[in-house]
């Protein structure tokens, strides 16, 4: 058995110089004795952050070591499993592709886009998805994982903020990397980006088509709705919020009916109609009395999206 093991100053190298024996000796002497048969056995049903969060309750490193078991699990990932794209490898590609547009959004004559959106394409091509076209949600888990807030709302803003200088071609392309990562918005992020091009009514009719497919899930209707919203197209999202309304209340989608409150509020008070807001603190009422005598004790939901949200 071989007795080399990573050195303490492992979080300023990395690992990838380290023999696969002194990963391993690491994590041996730290409690988790594993091979590579055990590793492909775990990554069967998951990815390099859920292995280590099945090693963290074994796990008896403390000081330079605590985080090592994350690290090493995403290191044999790398080895091992050559033919997979690790969560954390597509993370490293998205957060490149974004910094190389937020540069030519900022002047940069020599961003290189191109190869930014050939190296995704690629690992999406190796990507395993659904019948719907959506990633594994454990997968989708861990490649956003690492993004803050500040991370997301470039992401919500990017494709439409290309659009809007010009950059057409890469505003179409990101929209559809965000589409392929949140299926929900497929469609919607497309119809942003074509109003920001200058082809507003298409972009409302586009996102009105995806409001009244009731084959769509109702999250990604909703959604649809924030889309009219973020176009600031008050009267269209009057119309179909009030539509998607009456049609979740037939349906007994209560929870769906909670959400479009906030949004149909906002949207009342942006046309200053009283009156609509005023029945629709009514139907509020209605709609949390109906969701406590289903639900008991739960008043979480009526506290969720404030706001509205564009497309998140």
């Amino acid at each position: 058995m071989s007795t080399q093991r990573v050195e303490k100053s492992w979080q300023k190298t990395g690992l990838k110089d380290y023999s696969t024996e002194a990963l391993l000796g690491t994590l041996r002497h730290y409690g988790i004795p594993v091979g590579e048969e055990d590793y492909r056995k775990l990554a069967e049903s998951a990815y390099p952050l859920g292995i280590a969060q099945q090693w963290a309750a074994k796990w008896k490193g403390t000081g330079p070591f605590k985080d090592y078991v994350v690290a090493a699990a995403v290191e044999l990932w790398r080895r091992w499993m050559p033919d997979r794209v690790s969560p954390q490898e597509f993370t490293t590609a998205l957060a490149t592709l974004m910094q190389v547009l937020v540069h030519k959004l900022n002047g940069a004559k020599e961003a290189p886009v191109a190869s930014s959106f050939e190296h995704v394409k690629a690992l999406r091509s190796k990507l395993a998805v659904d019948d719907k076209g959506a990633l594994p949600q454990p997968f989708l888990q861990e490649a956003l994982a690492p993004f803050s807030e500040k991370d997301a709302e470039l992401f919500d803003s990017l494709a439409e903020s290309l659009a809007a200088q010009g950059h057409l071609d890469d505003a179409t392309a990101f929209a559809e990397v965000e589409e392929f990562l949140l299926p929900d918005r497929r469609g919607i992020s497309l119809a942003v980006v074509r109003a920001a091009k200058g082809e507003r009514e298409p972009a409302i009719q586009d996102l009105k088509n995806l409001i009244h497919d009731v084959a769509r899930a109702p999250i990604s209707r909703l959604l649809a709705v924030d889309g009219l919203i973020h176009l600031q197209a008050w009267i269209d999202a009057s119309v179909e919020g009030r539509g998607l309304l009456a049609e979740a209340e037939k349906s007994n989608d209560i929870h769906l009916a909670l959400d479009l409150v906030p949004r149909l509020e906002h949207v009342f008070k942006q046309q200053n109609d009283r009156s609509a807001l005023l029945e629709l603190m009514g139907t509020q009422e209605r709609l949390e009395a109906l969701h406590d005598k289903m639900h008991p004790g739960h008043r979480a939901h009526r506290h969720q999206h404030a706001q509205p949200q564009r497309r998140r």
